[in-house]
């Protein structure tokens, strides 16, 4: 198993945000987390990569304690897509992307051109190379991204063993294209062996896409089960708070949830 959590918490003063939580993400799935705002999605994606040390328990890559490993060799092992990323000089695209392949050793430059044209192209941003990257619009920016993430990860398995992607809330500023693009990126990548993790607000893209749902609600595991169980389970009415009703339109392959309507107010008119 190439990622497990055992026990691992996350404590901030006097506050637990998450755990004590355990379980073990496998090659060959997308496993997708949701969850109410402040649920601690984010900080399970930090201590699952490393960017936040666990407070109690350990979180291994096949078999290695995270907190231990060197950063390059943890680089060469998981690639993250963050919510959202800063930058503050005018760099190219293409000067972007590649910063993701500094750990990539023995890349030829003609390899490092092909490798981030490669990147572009599946995000669908080809010609987009010699654009600043300022002058780009969020979702362009956020596919930018995705694409120096692609380009640090590589094959989705590696001499080593599976790779770990991990995205979070990768769709927020994307079009529905893009969006469903974006998962069918991290699905296959999981589908070629890989180790696949995605933050998601949107159910419905979370049920259309994962292989397992994460459920979490104020840094505990509410429920851990395929898509469909879990949205026929009332999971998501008890820690969302909203009233949803599950759906299976004639030909698809998987449900939809809805919510509640009727339970949304009007703002009061001043």
């Amino acid at each position: 198993m190439p990622v497990t959590l055992d026990r691992v918490e996350v404590v901030l003063g006097a506050r637990r945000i998450l755990g004590p939580l355990s379980l073990s993400l496998l090659p060959g799935s997308l496993t997708v987390v949701v969850g109410p705002n402040g649920a601690g999605k984010s900080t399970l994606v930090r201590a699952i990569s490393g960017e936040r040390p666990a407070t109690g328990g350990s979180v291994r890559h096949d078999g290695a304690d995270v907190a231990a490993m060197p950063a390059a060799r943890l680089a060469g092992l998981r690639a993250v897509l963050p919510q959202a990323s800063t930058v503050a000089f005018p760099f190219t695209v293409y000067e972007i992307v590649s910063l993701g392949l500094r750990m990539r050793a023995g890349l030829s430059p003609a390899g490092r051109r092909r490798a981030v044209a490669a990147a572009l192209a599946a995000v669908d941003l080809e010609d987009f190379g010699a654009r600043l990257y300022p002058e780009l619009s969020g979702g362009e920016q956020q596919r930018v991204q995705l694409a120096r993430v692609l380009c640090q990860v590589g094959d989705a398995v590696g001499e080593a063993g599976p790779k770990l992607l991990i995205l979070d809330e990768p769709t927020a500023s994307l079009d529905v294209r893009h969006q469903l693009d974006v998962l069918s990126i991290a699905k296959d990548f999981a589908e070629a062996g890989g180790v696949a993790l995605a933050v998601l607000h949107d159910l419905n893209l979370a049920a259309g896409f994962a292989d397992r749902m994460l459920v979490l609600d104020r840094g505990r595991l509410a429920a851990d089960d395929a898509p469909d169980r879990v949205l026929s389970s009332g999971v998501l009415t008890q820690v969302f708070g909203v009233a949803m009703t599950v759906l299976s339109p004639q030909g698809w392959p998987r449900p939809a949830i809805l919510p509640d309507l009727s339970a949304c107010r009007s703002a009061p008119r001043g």
